[in-house]
C-alpha cells in the first residue's frame, strides 16, 4: 500500500510445538477446585453484567491487579455482549507464596468466549488467572476470589482489548467499533468501507452477513498483546484483519488498528486502510490458501477502486523500482510480506499492480473470479483458466503492465 501497511493473519493452533511445549508446563486441576473456581467465575461475569460490585470476589492484596479487574467488570456491564462466558480450563500451576497472594494460591487456565451484536462466529481465548482461598470479613470462613491475572507459560499469548483497557461500542449497522477514546470519524469511515467492499467483491465474498468489526486499541502495546505478537514485531503495520480465536477457519475476524501509525494517516490513508482490512475481513482471507501476492494485492485492488486518489503514492514508488531495476520477472515471494521486512510497502504497491493488471485484462468480475477459485484451493493454472488465459499470460501482461507505468 502506498501508506502504512495493514495486513491479516494466522493464528498458531493447539497442536503447534510452540503451543503445545506451553502447555506441557501446566499440570492437569483437581475436579473439585475447578468446580469451585467455574462458581466464582459465573458469579464475576453474572454480577458485572447486572453493573453491580465484584470487589468481594477480588483480592485486594494486590491493588494494581484489583485496579485491572474493575476495568474487565466494568467492560463487562457497559457492552451489550451477545454472548460473555469464562470457563476454567483443565491446567493449572501452583504458586509459591508471597506479599501478593495467600498462602496455597493457584493459576488456572481459563478459556473467554464472547461476542458482539450480529456476530455468528464467537470469540475465544485461552487467559490464565491466578485464584486464592482467602479468609472472610472478620474472622469468617475462607472463600475463593480472583487474586492475579497473566502468569500463565505463554507471555506473548494473545489477550482481548477488553480484557487490557476501557472499551466502548460504537455502532453503525453492521459496523462495529470498540474503543476507549472519542472515535471521531473511525465508526464513519468503517462503515463505509464495509459498504464499498460489499458492492465490489461479488463471488469472493464468504462472509456477505458477517458484521465489520475495528478494535482501536489505545497504545500500540495493546495493539500487539491483542494479536498475540511480540514486541515491535508489528510496529511497522497500521493494522491488522486477525482471528479472534485458534482456529482460524471458524473465529470472527477482526479488524486491530495500530494507535501509533494510524495517528500519521490523512483521512483518504485512513480510509483506504480500512477498505484494505475490510476486503480481509469479507473474504475471511486469514488461513487462505491463494499466494499472499494476490490475498494483499487484491484487497488494495479494491481500496483504491473505492479511493483511486489513494494509488498515486503506489504508483509512484513501482514506478521509480522499474525505471531503476526494470520490471520484476516474478510477483512477491510470501518472504516479502513478512511484518518485518525491509521493502514491505513495495512488495504491497507490485502486489497491487499485479491484482490491478488481471482486472484490466479481464475485468474486475474476473479478478474477483480468480481470487476466489485460488482461495477454494485450485491451483494457479485452473484458476487462471477459469478466467482464460494462463500463470504465465498473467505475468507477461503484468510485466508489461509495468513498463507502461514506467513509461509514463
Amino acid at each position: 500500500m502506498g501508506c502504512s501497511v495493514g495486513v491479516q493473519g494466522d493464528r498458531p493452533r493447539a497442536s503447534d510445538p510452540a503451543t503445545a511445549s506451553a502447555a506441557s508446563t501446566a499440570a492437569p486441576i483437581d475436579r473439585g477446585r475447578s468446580e469451585r473456581t467455574q462458581r466464582l467465575l459465573d458469579d464475576f461475569v453474572a454480577t458485572a453484567r447486572r453493573g453491580g460490585s465484584t470487589a468481594a470476589l477480588v483480592s485486594a492484596r494486590d491493588p494494581v491487579f484489583a485496579a485491572r479487574a474493575a476495568v474487565w467488570a466494568a467492560n463487562l456491564g457497559r457492552v451489550d455482549w451477545s454472548q460473555m462466558s469464562w470457563t476454567a480450563g483443565t491446567r493449572s500451576t501452583d504458586l509459591a507464596p508471597s506479599s501478593r497472594t495467600a498462602p496455597g494460591a493457584w493459576v488456572q487456565s481459563v478459556v473467554v468466549r464472547w461476542a458482539l451484536p450480529g456476530q455468528a462466529r464467537v470469540a475465544q481465548e485461552e487467559l490464565w488467572l491466578t485464584f486464592a482461598d482467602e479468609a472472610g470479613a472478620d474472622g469468617g470462613p475462607a472463600t475463593i476470589v480472583i487474586a492475579g491475572d497473566g502468569a500463565g507459560p505463554r507471555g506473548d499469548a494473545p489477550a482481548p482489548i477488553w480484557w487490557q483497557q476501557a472499551v466502548t461500542l460504537q455502532r453503525a449497522g453492521s459496523t462495529l467499533l470498540l474503543t476507549a477514546r472519542p472515535a471521531g470519524t473511525w465508526l464513519e469511515e468503517a462503515a463505509a468501507a464495509r459498504d464499498a467492499v460489499r458492492k465490489r467483491i461479488g463471488t469472493a465474498d464468504r462472509d456477505p452477513d458477517g458484521p465489520l468489526v475495528v478494535e482501536l486499541p489505545q497504545s500500540r502495546a495493546v495493539f500487539e498483546q491483542t494479536l498475540g505478537v511480540t514486541s515491535t514485531s508489528y510496529a511497522g503495520v497500521a493494522a491488522a484483519a486477525w482471528p479472534m480465536g485458534p482456529e482460524t477457519s471458524s473465529a470472527p475476524i477482526h479488524v486491530v488498528v495500530n494507535p501509533e501509525l494510524t495517528a500519521q494517516l490523512s483521512d483518504l490513508g485512513r480510509e483506504v486502510l480500512l477498505t484494505h482490512e475490510a476486503v480481509h475481513v469479507a473474504t475471511r482471507s486469514p488461513g487462505s490458501p491463494a499466494p499472499t501476492w494476490l490475498v494483499e494485492g487484491y484487497a488494495d485492488q479494491i481500496a483504491y477502486r473505492a479511493h483511486p486518489a489513494g494509488r498515486a503514492p503506489a504508483e509512484k514508488a513501482v514506478r521509480e523500482l522499474v525505471r531503476e531495476k526494470g520490471a520484476p520477472s516474478t510477483w512477491p515471494t510470501e518472504a516479502d510480506f513478512a511484518p518485518d521486512a525491509a521493502d514491505l510497502d513495495l512488495a504491497y504497491d507490485l502486489a497491487w499492480t499485479a491484482a490491478r493488471s488481471i482486472a484490466s485484462a479481464y475485468g474486475d468480475d474476473a479478478l474477483n473470479r480468480f481470487y476466489a477459485a485460488l482461495d477454494r484451493g485450485e491451483s494457479m493454472e485452473e484458476a487462471a483458466e477459469r478466467i482464460g488465459t494462463t500463470p504465465k499470460q498473467l505475468r507477461q501482461r503484468w510485466r508489461a503492465d509495468l513498463a507502461d507505468l514506467a513509461g509514463r
